[in-house]
């Protein structure tokens, strides 16, 4: 039978452990002795050092498709503190840290609907083209994977695209943990552990190397975050790349899983041994100190950690919004004090652990011993070009005359081509080769070039026509004439729309500039369904609001409408739920259309009837319902302008007034008229006006709650 004494004598012999023996050193050995194991570990694969870089953090936005339940980062479009970085914002950032000395830019942020492979791309380009010399490690792998499915090509191709354009390599965000049921709790919409692996096993096979990560301390078991190891170590057998393995402490503030509560400081100590002791094959593991703080952090180089991140500069808030330190920035002193405390050797890496030295010796540009010639050799070569200079001196007239004597005419002329050829070949092998090499490249690229121009019909475009609102039959029949092929890639079901119809393709066709693709490439479309697909009504009462609107949402359901009801104990929590009518108990089983809508009765304290009416100009007609059903407001009518010409034009339209103000008080349950155009000069110089009476409402507010406090304290 398995011992404690057998796991920890295989793993200081430097042996492979198995997972059975893992979770048995997590719930039976004693801290201090995993404290032991893992630092035996630890020097076997790194020796004395621990490592950190001068590094910054780009999060082009906090907006983002994908609604976690952990995450505290996200925002939707239109909230207050939402933020977007234009691809000039990005450059301007980065043109800031000119004349720094960090090695590394870490990008990272929310999936923007908006962004598509060729934005990351120009990210990445921005970046480069200004700081050439530093390394972009650039996007998880749930935000590669959505670009790469976003414009319809494989996982290897997308990351040839960003790997051109400067990407050297991969963060391992996302990867949360992969047991496939709890990720329908807490991450339904992101890509499967499958995919997640599947790019970076592809990142690998290409040289490209990756971190990985795993967020624990939530709702998982042991026996997840043991598998979820286990995943990592056999992809890293398979294709090596991981350079190093980080665990992610869930963080609860400004979450819908806060209730779950946070870990101790023992679990997170235990976690990084079992990561570094069980992760074999995995050269580092990092102690984020951004998520545990300093003195965590310093205790964890005692339990196997060999890096502990970066400098980073108060660059980034995904773990800052969470409860995480608040403004995380440290200097070199500082990172390098926190190893010497721990009794370790600090060292300064690049982003592929190479170490970076810095000071005179750096520039010195010393010559390699191996390189340099020998004295013998010098003096030998130096002896022959004396003896040639004394051979050309004392070569006598005659000899010059006999050596430029020219041949007789008779025997010029008997010597054919080939001979000619054949005698040159004979007195100069070397530059015989090297032009007879040269002409057959020569006469090798000129096959290529024509072969490919025909086969490629190098030069020939055709301009993508819009395809939105067409049937796909009669999509197919145009682009067939167009010499082009359509893919129906996605579907989605719209009950306003006929069945074919289709409502996105790739490429997209543009107003400003002609969208041209060469002849026989494939455009990519995504159809209304001809049926509605039936899904499970979840039962969502005796739960908060929030909580009720993603779980709809995720069922592939709709909000049809808030009512509310005077609670005495509480606000905003799901009363009860209704269907055409029909209340939803705990034990009813129904099946819906997609789409269906669902009536919610809702609480509310009286002393909190009233709300504010939110910002929602700028925004689509599914955003703005979102933030209504947040605000507790249902949407009312929904009127369209003269731009709005047909079912399409209405999916793109954005809302530019609204009956009710920003800052209005209305009755929970209220309805609010949206106003709708996709005349875009009008969307955006009234999202300008809606900009300046956001910051007017806030500061008024501000004022308000002053005022309110100031009185408080009085007749206290």
């Amino acid at each position: 039978m398995l011992t404690i004494n057998d796991i920890s004598d295989a793993v200081r012999r430097g042996e492979r452990i198995s997972a059975e023996a893992a979770m048995m050193l997590w719930r039976e050995a004693p801290l201090w002795l995993l404290g032991e194991l893992a630092t035996a570990r630890k020097r076997q694969m790194s020796g004395q050092t621990v490592y950190y870089n001068r590094n910054v953090h780009l999060e082009p936005t906090n907006i983002c498709l994908f609604n976690c339940e952990f995450c505290s980062f996200r925002r939707r479009e239109g909230d207050a503190d939402a933020w977007y970085m234009s691809l000039d914002d990005i450059e301007a950032r980065a043109r800031e840290l000119v004349g720094t000395d960090i090695t590394e830019v870490h990008i990272v942020g929310g999936v923007h609907p908006k962004h598509d492979l060729d934005t990351y791309c120009a990210m990445i380009r921005r970046v480069k083209g200004v700081l050439p010399h530093v390394t972009v490690k650039a996007y998880t792998a749930v935000e590669i994977f959505y670009m790469i499915r976003h414009e319809g090509v494989s996982i290897v191709e997308g990351l040839r695209r960003l790997k051109e354009a400067g990407m050297e390599c991969i963060p391992g965000g996302g990867a949360e943990i992969f047991d496939a049921e709890l990720r329908k709790k807490i991450c339904p919409d992101k890509c499967s552990a499958e995919e997640w692996l599947a790019v970076h096993r592809a990142a690998h096979n290409m040289g490209i190397a990756t971190n990985c990560t795993m967020l624990y301390g939530h709702i998982e078991s042991l026996e997840q975050r043991i598998d979820h190891l286990e995943r990592l170590r056999t992809l890293q057998d398979e294709a090596p790349g991981f350079d190093a393995f980080i665990p992610l402490k869930y963080h609860s503030r400004g979450n819908r899983m806060s209730d779950a509560g946070e870990c101790s400081v023992e679990d997170d100590l235990r976690m990084i041994a079992i990561g570094r002791i069980f992760l074999d094959n995995i050269p580092h593991i990092k102690a984020y100190w951004v998520s545990y703080g300093r003195a965590t952090t310093e205790m964890a180089l005692m339990f196997g950690a060999d890096d502990i991140d970066g400098t980073i500069g108060d660059t980034t808030k995904i773990y800052s919004m969470a409860g995480g330190v608040a403004r995380p920035t440290m200097s070199v002193a500082e990172l390098e004090a926190m190893v010497t405390a721990a009794g370790f050797h600090p060292v300064e890496r690049d982003s592929h652990y190479n170490a970076v030295v810095r000071g005179e010796d750096d520039e010195a540009g010393d010559t390699d011993e191996e390189d340099a010639p020998t004295p013998s050799v010098v003096t030998e070569v130096k002896e022959q070009d004396m003896q040639k200079k004394t051979d050309t001196k004392t070569k006598t007239p005659a000899a010059k005359r006999h050596a430029t004597k020219p041949r007789r005419s008779g025997a010029k002329s008997s010597e054919g081509l080939f001979s000619r050829v054949m005698s040159f070949r004979k007195r100069y092998p070397i530059l015989a080769n090297m032009v007879f090499i040269g002409i057959f490249a020569l006469m090798l690229l000129i096959c290529l070039s024509v072969g490919l121009k025909r086969g490629t019909r190098l030069g020939s475009t055709i301009e993508v026509p819009n395809l939105l609102g067409m049937d796909v039959d009669d999509a197919r029949g145009v682009l067939e004439r167009e010499d082009l092929q359509i893919v129906v890639r996605d579907s989605i079901f719209d009950v306003d729309l006929p069945g074919g119809t289709i409502v996105d393709q790739l490429p997209r066709t543009s107003s400003v500039r002609e969208v041209t693709v060469k002849p026989g490439r494939k455009i990519y479309v995504t159809i209304n369904a001809y049926s509605r697909r039936m899904v499970d009504v979840p039962f969502v009462a005796k739960q908060t609001l929030r909580q009720a609107l993603n779980q709809i949402e995720r069922s592939g359901l709709t909000i049809s409408k808030l009512v509310y009801e005077p609670d005495m104990t509480s606000t905003d929590y799901v009363l009860r739920q209704y269907v055409d009518r029909r209340e939803i108990q705990p034990t009813t089983s129904r099946k819906c259309p997609v789409g269906t809508g669902v009536t919610l009765t809702v609480s509310y304290r009286r002393d909190e009837q009233m709300v504010y009416t939110p910002r929602l100009v700028g925004l689509s007609l599914q955003q703005a319902k979102g933030v209504l059903w947040d605000n507790g407001l249902n949407v009312g009518r929904v009127v369209y302008d003269d731009s709005v010409e047909d079912l399409i034009a209405q999916r793109k339209a954005r809302v530019y007034r609204q009956s009710q103000s920003l800052g209005t008080m209305l009755n929970r349950g209220d309805e609010v008229t949206l106003y709708l155009s996709c005349d875009e000069n009008l969307v955006d110089s009234m999202n300008v006006i809606a900009s300046r009476d956001l910051k007017s409402f806030e500061e008024q507010r501000r004022k308000a709650l002053s005022e309110q406090a100031d009185s408080l304290k009085e007749v206290l």
